[in-house]
């Protein structure tokens, strides 16, 4: 009896954690004929977030917790060209909903997963 109570509850509080998925997410919001940004979220905790119509992306490490993926931003690159990085210090929070990425400060352009 005891085994079946610690693995229901131990399914329940997993199935409660939203599920975070490494991989390509783009933005709803379409800026000219791209999405506004695409974030690439990598297995070893690293991240890409990519501004197509402006060529900029930044970079850095990412965590989650509870709910809310965290990005800290280590460079901006003004380019494609890694020449062009500079050191740039910035933490931007999404909260996980499914498939989604909510951004806080604009909830109507979400990012989505893609594959």
């Amino acid at each position: 009896m005891k085994n079946t109570l610690i693995i229901f509850l131990s399914l329940f509080l997993f199935s409660c954690n939203p599920r975070f998925k490494i991989g390509r997410y783009e933005n709803k919001c379409y800026s000219t004929d791209a999405p506004s940004n695409i974030l690439l979220i990598e297995k070893n905790k690293r991240f890409v977030l990519i501004y197509p119509s402006s060529v900029e992306k930044l970079s850095g490490i990412w965590s989650v917790r509870n709910d809310t993926l965290s990005l800290f931003s280590q460079y901006h690159h003004l380019s494609l060209k890694i020449k062009d990085s500079v050191t740039h210090k910035e933490i931007t929070n999404f909260i996980i909903k499914e498939k989604k990425l909510i951004n806080p400060q604009n909830r109507n352009c979400y990012l989505i997963l893609k594959n």
